[in-house]
């Protein structure tokens, strides 16, 4: 076992197949999006011009794109009772310092779905890439949207693309807009269990001979997570002698994400602490 640290705060994770790391809880550094804190901003009416070193970012993200060794590391999948479902994927170079994060999303309410990718370097985001589908606009479409972000974290450049079809999509030019900036905090909350993502205990589900475990949110329609257990230590005894009245008990776990033969991914409980 090996800690991986970022700032102040530290993860625990588990080595796995193909250099892929597990963890739970993922308590990683919060970096400092004061422009991404919230919604999606933009500078409106104000003429951009791409940055000097535009080539140089540019580069820097397809170093990290292409580079096949960065250590990956797996958030909890999540889904909520609409079917709504959030996962982050981390990427750390050797020194175990986060490069980029993968956030995976799909919105039932809205309808919308995709992807986004922040890159970091030295705990700040310098570039974002957005691929999803806008079902919220007048005519929906797939979009792709890069930004770079300035010392202050602010958006100073965005190149953007639409196309009512993914195929079209890789096909359509890009056009430069106004800087616009996408928030890193929930993909932060997912990776790091925190706000709707938090891991309290939501019960025991049996299916094919196995018992999961049930995370989540404690809250009728929060985000949840399965994992299933191999074995049952103290404090998992003491969850199913009270199951009913242990719910919404904060906990801790460690996890690990698995690929079956069919390429369908699931998770499995290493560790659970129940929370003093």
């Amino acid at each position: 076992m090996e800690h991986v640290t970022f700032g102040k705060q530290f993860i625990t994770v588990e080595t796995v197949y193909m250099k892929t790391l597990l963890l739970s809880p993922l308590f990683l550094f919060f970096l400092l999006f004061s422009s991404c804190s919230g919604e999606n901003k933009s500078s409106e009416n104000v003429s951009f011009k791409k940055p000097k070193n535009a080539n140089d970012i540019e580069a820097h993200m397809a170093e990290i794109e292409n580079n096949p060794d960065w250590k990956v590391m797996n958030s909890l999948a999540y889904n909520n009772n609409a079917g709504s479902t959030e996962e982050v994927i981390a990427y750390l170079n050797a020194n175990d310092e986060a490069v980029k994060l993968e956030e995976h999303f799909s919105d039932v309410s809205t309808g919308s779905y995709g992807q986004r990718f922040f890159y970091i370097a030295d705990q700040k985001t310098f570039a974002s890439k957005e691929i999803y589908f806008d079902n919220t606009i007048k005519n929906p479409a797939f979009i792709e949207r890069i930004s770079f972000y300035g010392k202050n974290q602010q958006p100073v450049y965005t190149r953007e693309r639409s196309a009512p079809t993914e195929l079209e999509l890789e096909n359509a030019a890009f056009q430069q807009k106004n800087p616009v900036g996408v928030s890193i905090e929930r993909a932060m909350q997912v990776i790091n269990q925190q706000g709707e993502f938090v891991t309290t205990f939501q019960g025991f589900v049996q299916s094919g001979g196995i018992t999961y475990l049930l995370v989540g949110e404690n809250s009728q329609d929060g985000y949840a997570s399965s994992l299933a257990i191999q074995y049952d230590n103290e404090d998992i005894k003491k969850l199913k002698l009270n199951e009913r009245g242990m719910i919404g008990t904060p906990l801790q776990i460690k996890h690990q994400t698995m690929v079956d033969e069919k390429g369908l991914k699931f998770q499995i409980l290493l560790e659970l602490v129940i929370n003093s």
